[in-house]
Protein backbone atom coordinates (compact mmCIF):
# COMPACT_ATOMS: atom_id res chain seq x y z
CA UNK A 1 0.00 0.00 0.00
CA UNK A 2 0.90 3.35 -0.66
CA UNK A 3 0.08 4.83 2.24
CA UNK A 4 3.01 2.98 4.50
CA UNK A 5 5.62 2.64 1.79
CA UNK A 6 7.26 5.67 3.69
CA UNK A 7 10.15 4.93 1.39
CA UNK A 8 9.27 5.37 -1.60
CA UNK A 9 10.56 7.97 -3.78
CA UNK A 10 8.71 11.36 -4.14
CA UNK A 11 6.87 11.80 -7.89
CA UNK A 12 7.78 15.20 -9.72
CA UNK A 13 6.10 15.05 -13.46
CA UNK A 14 8.10 17.60 -15.22
CA UNK A 15 7.45 16.24 -18.54
CA UNK A 16 6.39 20.04 -19.81
CA UNK A 17 8.71 22.33 -18.29
CA UNK A 18 7.88 25.20 -21.02
CA UNK A 19 4.43 26.52 -22.80
CA UNK A 20 4.38 29.13 -25.22
CA UNK A 21 1.21 31.51 -25.46
CA UNK A 22 -0.73 32.45 -28.45
CA UNK A 23 -3.24 35.85 -28.72
CA UNK A 24 -6.01 34.37 -30.78
CA UNK A 25 -8.21 37.16 -32.56
CA UNK A 26 -12.15 37.43 -32.89
CA UNK A 27 -13.45 36.75 -35.64
CA UNK A 28 -14.52 40.63 -36.51
CA UNK A 29 -12.22 42.80 -34.57
CA UNK A 30 -13.90 45.54 -32.21
CA UNK A 31 -17.64 44.58 -32.50
CA UNK A 32 -17.94 44.41 -28.95
CA UNK A 33 -21.09 46.72 -28.85
CA UNK A 34 -24.38 45.44 -26.66
CA UNK A 35 -25.72 42.04 -27.33
CA UNK A 36 -22.92 41.02 -30.01
CA UNK A 37 -21.67 37.47 -30.43
CA UNK A 38 -17.71 37.38 -29.95
CA UNK A 39 -16.60 34.29 -31.53
CA UNK A 40 -12.67 33.45 -31.10
CA UNK A 41 -11.43 30.31 -32.56
CA UNK A 42 -8.16 28.45 -32.94
CA UNK A 43 -7.70 26.76 -35.68
CA UNK A 44 -5.09 25.08 -35.66
CA UNK A 45 -5.37 21.87 -35.32
CA UNK A 46 -1.84 20.74 -34.97
CA UNK A 47 -1.14 22.88 -32.21
CA UNK A 48 -1.19 20.92 -28.48
CA UNK A 49 -3.10 23.44 -26.77
CA UNK A 50 -3.82 23.61 -22.87
CA UNK A 51 -7.11 25.68 -21.57
CA UNK A 52 -6.10 25.18 -18.49
CA UNK A 53 -3.70 27.90 -19.01
CA UNK A 54 -5.71 30.37 -20.82
CA UNK A 55 -6.77 33.91 -20.08
CA UNK A 56 -9.13 36.41 -21.39
CA UNK A 57 -7.57 40.13 -22.53
CA UNK A 58 -9.68 42.99 -22.45
CA UNK A 59 -8.69 46.30 -23.10
CA UNK A 60 -11.52 49.73 -22.79
CA UNK A 61 -12.48 52.46 -21.51
CA UNK A 62 -14.76 53.30 -18.29
CA UNK A 63 -16.75 56.32 -20.42
CA UNK A 64 -20.58 58.27 -19.89
CA UNK A 65 -23.06 58.05 -22.43
CA UNK A 66 -21.37 60.94 -24.34
CA UNK A 67 -17.85 59.59 -23.54
CA UNK A 68 -15.97 61.54 -21.35
CA UNK A 69 -14.44 59.97 -18.04
CA UNK A 70 -17.30 59.49 -15.45
CA UNK A 71 -16.78 61.02 -11.71
CA UNK A 72 -19.51 59.63 -10.03
CA UNK A 73 -19.04 55.95 -11.78
CA UNK A 74 -17.12 52.65 -10.87
CA UNK A 75 -16.28 48.96 -11.57
CA UNK A 76 -18.12 46.56 -8.79
CA UNK A 77 -15.93 43.87 -7.40
CA UNK A 78 -16.07 41.08 -10.47
CA UNK A 79 -17.50 43.90 -12.58
CA UNK A 80 -15.98 42.88 -16.11
CA UNK A 81 -17.73 39.12 -15.63
CA UNK A 82 -20.87 40.79 -15.94
CA UNK A 83 -20.34 42.96 -19.34
CA UNK A 84 -20.70 38.96 -20.46
CA UNK A 85 -24.53 37.37 -20.10
CA UNK A 86 -23.46 33.70 -21.73
CA UNK A 87 -19.92 32.52 -22.42
CA UNK A 88 -20.11 29.22 -24.39
CA UNK A 89 -16.55 26.59 -25.32
CA UNK A 90 -16.81 24.31 -27.73
CA UNK A 91 -14.56 21.51 -29.30
CA UNK A 92 -15.41 20.68 -33.27
CA UNK A 93 -18.67 22.60 -33.12
CA UNK A 94 -19.75 20.61 -29.91
CA UNK A 95 -20.64 23.02 -26.69
CA UNK A 96 -18.43 21.03 -24.06
CA UNK A 97 -18.94 24.18 -21.13
CA UNK A 98 -20.80 26.78 -20.77
CA UNK A 99 -22.94 29.47 -18.42
CA UNK A 100 -25.33 31.85 -18.39
CA UNK A 101 -25.48 35.01 -16.02
CA UNK A 102 -21.80 34.99 -16.20
CA UNK A 103 -21.43 37.82 -13.59
CA UNK A 104 -23.50 36.44 -10.93
CA UNK A 105 -22.23 33.17 -11.49
CA UNK A 106 -18.45 33.45 -11.32
CA UNK A 107 -19.30 35.92 -8.09
CA UNK A 108 -20.41 32.83 -6.01
CA UNK A 109 -17.88 30.79 -7.28
CA UNK A 110 -15.04 32.89 -6.32
CA UNK A 111 -16.11 34.01 -2.59
CA UNK A 112 -15.87 30.37 -2.13
CA UNK A 113 -12.86 29.46 -3.69
CA UNK A 114 -10.27 32.33 -2.79
CA UNK A 115 -9.35 33.18 0.35
CA UNK A 116 -7.68 36.46 1.01
CA UNK A 117 -4.28 36.30 -0.02
CA UNK A 118 -5.60 34.60 -3.57
CA UNK A 119 -7.76 37.72 -4.15
CA UNK A 120 -4.97 39.96 -3.72
CA UNK A 121 -3.31 37.60 -6.46
CA UNK A 122 -6.57 38.12 -8.80
CA UNK A 123 -6.86 42.17 -8.74
CA UNK A 124 -5.81 42.45 -12.04
CA UNK A 125 -8.74 40.23 -13.32
CA UNK A 126 -10.86 42.44 -11.67
CA UNK A 127 -11.36 40.44 -8.39
CA UNK A 128 -11.27 42.88 -5.49
CA UNK A 129 -13.52 42.09 -2.52
CA UNK A 130 -12.25 44.14 -0.22
CA UNK A 131 -11.44 47.34 -2.51
CA UNK A 132 -12.56 50.26 -4.60
CA UNK A 133 -12.78 49.22 -8.30
CA UNK A 134 -11.59 52.77 -9.87
CA UNK A 135 -8.26 52.63 -7.69
CA UNK A 136 -7.30 49.17 -9.02
CA UNK A 137 -8.42 49.03 -12.54
CA UNK A 138 -8.81 52.54 -14.03
CA UNK A 139 -6.21 54.75 -14.53
CA UNK A 140 -6.79 59.01 -14.46
CA UNK A 141 -8.38 58.49 -17.78
CA UNK A 142 -10.91 55.98 -17.08
CA UNK A 143 -8.95 53.44 -19.35
CA UNK A 144 -8.68 50.01 -17.78
CA UNK A 145 -6.30 46.62 -18.69
CA UNK A 146 -7.56 43.21 -17.28
CA UNK A 147 -6.26 39.57 -17.67
CA UNK A 148 -8.94 37.14 -16.22
CA UNK A 149 -7.65 33.51 -16.36
CA UNK A 150 -10.65 31.66 -17.84
CA UNK A 151 -10.58 29.24 -14.83
CA UNK A 152 -12.62 31.79 -13.07
CA UNK A 153 -15.36 31.69 -15.78
CA UNK A 154 -15.44 28.40 -17.09
CA UNK A 155 -15.67 25.01 -15.49
CA UNK A 156 -14.04 23.18 -18.09
CA UNK A 157 -10.68 25.47 -17.92
CA UNK A 158 -10.38 24.81 -14.30
CA UNK A 159 -10.86 21.12 -14.25
CA UNK A 160 -9.75 19.74 -17.58
CA UNK A 161 -5.91 19.46 -17.13
CA UNK A 162 -4.97 17.70 -19.91
CA UNK A 163 -3.84 19.03 -23.87
CA UNK A 164 -6.77 19.19 -26.84
CA UNK A 165 -4.43 17.89 -30.25
CA UNK A 166 -6.60 17.61 -33.39
CA UNK A 167 -9.62 19.60 -32.54
CA UNK A 168 -11.20 22.64 -33.26
CA UNK A 169 -11.95 25.14 -30.67
CA UNK A 170 -14.08 27.86 -29.77
CA UNK A 171 -15.18 30.05 -27.11
CA UNK A 172 -18.51 32.45 -27.96
CA UNK A 173 -18.73 35.06 -25.45
CA UNK A 174 -21.95 36.88 -25.60
CA UNK A 175 -22.10 40.74 -24.46
CA UNK A 176 -24.60 41.42 -21.99
CA UNK A 177 -27.61 43.98 -22.74
CA UNK A 178 -25.99 47.03 -21.13
CA UNK A 179 -23.39 47.70 -18.29
CA UNK A 180 -25.27 48.86 -15.02
CA UNK A 181 -24.95 45.56 -13.72
CA UNK A 182 -21.38 46.45 -13.74
CA UNK A 183 -21.24 49.41 -12.51
CA UNK A 184 -21.83 51.20 -9.32
CA UNK A 185 -23.21 54.71 -9.32
CA UNK A 186 -23.30 57.32 -6.75
CA UNK A 187 -25.87 58.98 -7.83
CA UNK A 188 -28.45 58.93 -11.58
CA UNK A 189 -26.96 61.71 -12.99
CA UNK A 190 -24.09 59.80 -14.95
CA UNK A 191 -25.23 56.68 -17.52
CA UNK A 192 -22.27 54.19 -17.99
CA UNK A 193 -21.30 53.83 -21.82
CA UNK A 194 -18.18 51.98 -21.39
CA UNK A 195 -15.95 51.31 -24.36
CA UNK A 196 -14.16 47.62 -25.26
CA UNK A 197 -11.09 48.48 -27.72
CA UNK A 198 -10.17 44.96 -27.43
CA UNK A 199 -11.00 41.61 -26.19
CA UNK A 200 -8.75 38.21 -27.29
CA UNK A 201 -7.57 34.84 -26.17
CA UNK A 202 -4.08 34.48 -25.02
CA UNK A 203 -4.17 30.60 -24.79
CA UNK A 204 -0.92 28.27 -24.06
CA UNK A 205 0.42 25.56 -25.89
CA UNK A 206 3.47 23.39 -26.11
CA UNK A 207 6.21 24.45 -28.41
CA UNK A 208 6.29 22.58 -31.71
CA UNK A 209 9.91 22.10 -31.54
CA UNK A 210 10.98 20.65 -28.61
CA UNK A 211 14.87 20.42 -29.68
CA UNK A 212 17.18 23.14 -28.84
CA UNK A 213 19.98 24.19 -31.37
CA UNK A 214 23.02 25.76 -29.52
CA UNK A 215 24.00 29.11 -30.88
CA UNK A 216 27.65 28.83 -32.33
CA UNK A 217 29.61 32.06 -33.11
CA UNK A 218 32.13 31.79 -35.96
CA UNK A 219 35.00 34.43 -36.22
CA UNK A 220 37.60 34.83 -38.99
CA UNK A 221 40.66 35.65 -37.19
CA UNK A 222 42.47 32.79 -34.34
CA UNK A 223 43.29 33.77 -31.23
CA UNK A 224 47.26 34.28 -30.70
CA UNK A 225 48.58 34.07 -27.42
CA UNK A 226 49.92 37.20 -26.30
CA UNK A 227 53.51 37.74 -24.67
CA UNK A 228 54.66 40.36 -22.34
CA UNK A 229 58.03 41.31 -21.55
CA UNK A 230 58.78 42.62 -18.19
CA UNK A 231 61.63 45.43 -18.45
CA UNK A 232 64.90 45.01 -16.78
Amino acid sequence: MDLVNVTKQPFSDDAVQDYQFHTYQPCVAGNFDYNDEIRIPIQDLDAHTAPCNSYLYIEGKLAKADGTVPTKLEFINNGIAFIFREIRYELNGIVVDSVRNVGLVSTLKNYLSYNENESVVLQNAGWFPKRAGNKVLVDANGNFYVCIPMKLLLEFFEDFRKLIVNMKQELILMRSSNDKDAIISLDESEEPKNRYTKIVLDGSSLPKNLEQTPHLRTSTALDRKKLCRQEP
